[in-house]
């Protein structure tokens, strides 16, 4: 049991550069001759979210100047957790082909698909710079808070996508039933509106995790300050979500290169 976790465990340290340079070469092969790249995804975010706001500030009625920034926040970390989790859903059925070749660390496949979602994700959060700026919500504070939320956010969907992997791996239906579940997940979470404008769930809310999560990229951004509380349930959840990883990792070990 010790070798094992150690050798997962060695990903962290000097072995770091495995999948960080795969990651990079994902991010390169997937905008190989385009001429801007992953900013394509930025454009992209800035014209779906500028049409969203125009629309739903009209349905909510709320000022747009408010609603804006709040959806723009919401929706950009939205993104973030959905890409990952459906992409780490199935990290293990996509790298069949090195599993069955190389004795590598599970882990090193996870962080792949981590590191890359990461980078992708940082060209569309660029953005919120510029437009907190333009309606006065920007503070250096916010910004480090923000980038601090980011690494929590992913401390936690690290573990997570660990555990739906191993599940996917085994049983294949699981994967679309993880992206069928986050499309309901997207219009309960308060994404596009804002908590107190739906009392009637407020419960739900409160164990509604992805909601959390939002909050340390979005409350920095708009209040310049760290939500603690959402914080804590956060590093809670995620300390419990990598003991669960490791344990269905390590009990799975010789498993998963079958099932692949």
């Amino acid at each position: 049991m010790r070798a094992f976790f150690y050798r997962e465990l060695a990903i962290f340290g000097g072995a770091w550069h495995t999948w960080y340079f795969l990651a990079f070469h994902d991010v390169k092969g997937k905008y190989r001759r385009s001429i801007l790249g992953p900013f394509w995804m930025t454009l992209t975010s800035v014209f779906f979210i500028m049409g969203l706001a125009f629309v739903y500030s009209k349905l909510l009625h709320v000022d747009i100047k408010e609603y804006l920034p709040y959806l723009a926040c919401g929706f950009i970390a939205w993104t973030y957790m959905t890409s990952f989790i459906n992409e780490g859903a199935n990290t293990f059925i996509n790298s069949g082909h090195i599993i069955k070749q190389l004795n590598m660390p599970f882990m090193a496949h996870i962080m792949r698909v981590a590191f890359r979602n990461l980078v992708i994700f940082l060209h569309s959060w660029i953005i919120l710079i510029p437009l907190m700026l333009w309606y006065d919500y920007l503070t250096v504070s916010g910004v480090f808070f923000s980038i601090a939320g980011i690494l929590l956010v992913t401390f936690a969907l690290i573990p997570l996508v660990t555990l739906l992997s191993v599940i996917c791996v085994r049983y294949r239906d699981v994967a679309i039933m993880v992206a069928s579940a986050m499309q309901l997940l997207f219009f309960v979470t308060p994404v596009m509106w804002q908590a107190h404008q739906l009392t009637e769930i407020s419960l739900f809310l409160k164990l509604n995790l992805f909601g959390y999560l939002i909050d340390l990229i979005r409350e920095p951004m708009l209040n310049g300050q760290f939500p603690v509380t959402s914080a804590t349930v956060v590093l809670c959840a995620g300390v419990a979500l990598w003991a669960a990883a490791f344990f269905a990792l390590f009990i799975n070990r010789k498993h998963i290169p079958y099932w692949v």
